[in-house]
């Protein structure tokens, strides 16, 4: 079972995280969660969670509203990538990670200032490869949508997601 916790104060914690016994399978297809009132503006935001997933084409694995706001994706252009507005993001290299079938931990930090995004795989930070700064971040017009880019007619990511947690500020390396 899957749940949203409550809202907790300690910055040592998560903003929101999802307590659960198993993983949830989403199909690529519509399968996702819509949080309520979670993670709603754009800010420096952490979010970490554990997947795994086979699929070699674009996998959407989060976002707020649409493909270009507060999104993170799997394999676009074979690599992963976080995208805050249209011509503002980062990929990051191309890892087997993301569509090897097999658990692994990741961990996305979204700056709002782009460039200091990062990514984290396994505790691994992931270099960047590419980073696209001509256009603006894109305000949220949802609150976070986990397993699509929106709630309704959005795109969505096939494989597992668990233990999802979202933090309101930069993790350091040791608690990552």
């Amino acid at each position: 079972m899957l749940s949203l916790g409550n809202k907790l104060t300690l910055n040592t914690q998560p903003i929101y995280h999802f307590v659960n016994k198993r993983s949830i399978v989403f199909d690529g297809v519509d399968d996702c969660i819509i949080t309520d009132g979670a993670d709603t503006v754009a800010q420096n935001t952490t979010y970490s969670f554990w997947s795994k997933s086979s699929q070699t084409g674009n996998n959407r694995v989060f976002g707020h509203g649409d493909q270009y706001r507060g999104g993170f994706w799997f394999n676009f252009a074979n690599t992963p990538l976080l995208f805050l507005g249209f011509d503002f993001y980062i990929q990051f290299t191309d890892i087997p990670a993301q569509d090897d079938g097999e658990w692994h931990h990741w961990v996305v930090y979204l700056s709002t200032n782009l460039i200091d995004s990062k990514l984290y795989c396994d505790g691994v930070l992931q270099a960047k490869t590419n980073t696209v700064s001509s256009g603006s971040l894109e305000p949220y017009t949802e609150s976070l949508t986990i397993g699509g880019t929106q709630a309704s007619g959005g795109s969505y990511f096939t494989g597992n997601i668990d233990e999802f947690a979202v933090f309101d500020r930069e993790l350091t390396q040791a608690e990552i």
